[in-house]
């Protein structure tokens, strides 16, 4: 029966079966910073770490020495993956406080909160233009588009099969498995992404057309890796002179245009995002240039066309109306 002497390394598989709703890069993560803090809590007691060490003091230093040598990012996501290890071991009754996580009072380490900005529409059209050159432009410009077009992440892109792609339909399939969410959904294809993906998928990709084969693949017809997608925005990066270009930012530019295009509304844009919360909503779109603004209609639009459908009677002021019908009773 485990216990607070249980070696900590022995209930990380148990843990994560646990943790069946993570996706597969989440529970490397998990298992990544759980291995850290193995690895740090054997250095500094002098001992293989049992169970019992996952408690306030041993983590809080742990979380320190982290965001000094690491990052405060590190040490948050080390935080995250310790939290959900010590709820689950409370759960198990197998270390806990009166049955309560033992974790439960240790702090999120602070991160200054940097978000991503979105394109600049001369960057994002100078983008697309830039794509589309070298030996392989035609499958780096439909790239960009579907980044463009359907905001999707970087694993979720690399992870596209060619019976995920129904162009009769303009719906692109994004799988559950490549999916940060865990959930599968469907994405709408812009005419103009669907233009780019037709005109690789019949004229430029290059590898085997079997229905469960990449969409995106390399110069030799295998699959395109999420690694490859980095080093390719690199080299554009270098083409477009954009210096913090990189293709998460792409997200947040298709996110912003689906605002300003009024493609949808916002829950439509938190269900073609894929995301869970709306919260991530305002964290991904960006308010609309003042040019935009300053054009859109005004606050006393809907009230002038109101009073447009209204009868002549019923635009007389109340008390012009009120004095007429006192006349009438007289």
């Amino acid at each position: 029966m485990r216990d607070e002497h249980t070696s900590l390394l022995e209930v990380i598989d148990s843990f994560l079966v646990h943790r069946h709703d993570l996706s597969p890069a989440t529970q490397a993560n998990y298992r990544l910073a759980i291995r850290s803090f193995a690895d740090w809590t054997t250095a500094t007691v002098g001992r293989p770490p049992e169970v019992g060490d996952l408690e306030p003091g041993t983590v809080e230093a742990f979380l320190a020495d982290r965001r000094t040598t690491g990052s405060a990012q590190c040490a948050r996501s080390a935080w995250v993956a310790l939290r959900s290890l010590a709820r689950f071991l409370a759960e198990r009754r197998i270390h806990h406080e009166l049955g309560e996580s033992t974790l439960r009072m240790v702090r999120m380490p602070r991160v200054k909160d940097e978000v991503r900005r979105a394109l600049s529409d001369p960057e994002m059209w100078l983008l697309i233009e830039r794509a589309a050159e070298g030996e392989q432009g035609s499958r780096d410009a439909a790239l960009v588009w579907t980044l463009l077009g359907c905001g999707l992440r970087r694993e979720e892109l690399v992870g596209l099969r060619l019976q995920d792609l129904a162009a009769a339909e303009r719906r692109l399939h994004v799988r559950a498995l490549t999916s940060k969410s865990v959930h599968s959904r469907d994405v709408t294809l812009p005419i103009e992404t669907l233009k780019a993906l037709d005109a690789y998928v019949h004229d430029h990709r290059v590898g085997s057309a079997e229905p469960d084969d990449p969409l995106f693949t390399d110069r030799h017809g295998h699959p395109l890796t999420g690694n490859a997608v980095r080093k390719l925005f690199e080299r554009l990066k270098t083409r477009t002179g954009i210096r913090d270009l990189c293709a998460h930012m792409l997200r947040h530019t298709w996110a912003t245009n689906f605002h300003r295009s009024g493609s949808g509304s916002r829950f439509d844009m938190q269900v073609e995002g894929g995301w869970t919360t709306g919260r991530m909503v305002e964290r991904y779109c960006k308010a609309r240039p003042f040019e935009e603004r300053r054009k859109a209609p005004s606050p006393f639009t809907a009230s002038r066309a109101a009073q447009k459908e209204k009868r002549p009677a019923e635009k007389r002021p109340s008390q012009q109306r009120s004095g007429l019908d006192g006349n009438r009773a007289a």
